[in-house]
């Protein structure tokens, strides 16, 4: 059974539709597409499991974020804006 959906919202029935833009408390264009993954669920984690995650997670941003200190808001506009138009390349 699939657990990944992509779908054109102009090709969704209009109950769907309707569900879907509740969800997201905003309208959809007919030109934009919907993504919907269903994952399995698991606990998360609690105490010092949470703790020592949210410190991994904190450290590698920072390490991210330090690396990115050298690059100039042009570039960094120019890279995002280059990324964007390869993912709108994308086959649908």
């Amino acid at each position: 059974m699939a657990s990944i959906a992509i779908k054109r919202v102009s090709e969704l029935s209009e109950p769907i539709k309707a569900a879907i833009e509740s969800l997201l408390g905003r309208r959809l264009s007919g030109q934009e597409q919907i993504s919907v993954m269903a994952l399995e669920g698991h606990q998360a984690p609690s105490g010092p499991e949470r703790h020592v995650a949210a410190t991994q997670l904190n450290q590698v941003l920072e390490r991210i974020a330090d690396r990115a200190l050298d690059v100039s808001t042009e570039e960094f506009e120019a890279t995002v804006d280059e990324a964007m138009s390869q993912v709108r390349l994308w086959p649908q």
